[in-house]
């Protein structure tokens, strides 16, 4: 786990705040530096630093989306073999974008260990190349950047508090505390920065199925 946060601390969008990087360097050091430290541990520093980072990763994805989809895909298709590329590129050409491949049982099902390890290594590769290429254009759009960061600020907040909501009921009623808490553990992962992005109307549904399951709870 340590490894796989060293590793999403180097691939931070390039718009994340100095401040924020460095405070992760020194989290992650400070873990790696502790024979003590605990899974949990590790996993809350993963979570902190996928909070901070979130609103500036989304305002970098929107104001990019159309350019760097497209390069993703041309770094991609250049780094595999030839096999590979024709399989990937009738997926791409029928809609299926990287995210939804790679954490789908397509990936497994359309392309052998070999085949996913070159795809995974060039999306990797793509990622630094647009890090680089896209990063010092995206700090020129202060303006629009600043309005996409607020948006997505907002979106944070709001995810955070309706995960905070979710956390209140398993206090309220201790006998669904366990399944409510394995949800909540469930959607801070989203923000662990390895991980997809915690989703609104998933969090919303299941406060939702608790408040009714709870409802003769006083």
């Amino acid at each position: 786990m340590l490894d796989e946060y060293k590793i999403a601390i180097d691939r931070l969008v390039p718009t994340v705040p100095e401040e924020v990087k460095t405070k992760a360097l020194e989290a992650h050091a400070a873990l790696s530096a502790n024979p003590e430290a605990t899974e949990e541990q590790i996993r809350q520093a993963l979570f902190e630093t996928g909070v901070a980072e979130y609103p500036h990763r989304r305002a970098f994805a929107e104001l990019t989306a159309a350019g760097t989809d497209t390069r993703r895909a041309e770094i991609v298709l250049e780094h595999v073999e030839a096999g590979v590329h024709d399989k990937l590129k009738k997926l791409l050409d029928s809609g299926v974008s990287f995210g939804e491949l790679t954490h789908s049982g397509l990936f497994e099902t359309e392309f052998t260990p070999d085949e996913r390890y070159q795809i995974e290594d060039a999306l990797l590769d793509a990622d630094i190349h647009i890090r680089e290429e896209f990063g010092e254009a995206a700090k020129k759009e202060g303006e629009t950047y600043q309005k996409l960061f607020a948006k997505h600020k907002k979106a944070q907040e709001e995810l955070l508090a309706k995960i905070e909501e979710l956390q209140a009921i398993g206090v309220k009623n201790p006998a669904s505390r366990e399944e409510v808490e394995a949800s909540v553990a469930r959607f801070r992962e989203g923000f662990s920065v390895t991980e997809p992005d915690p989703d609104l109307a998933e969090i919303e549904n299941e406060i939702s199925y608790w408040n009714d399951a709870n409802a003769d709870v006083v």
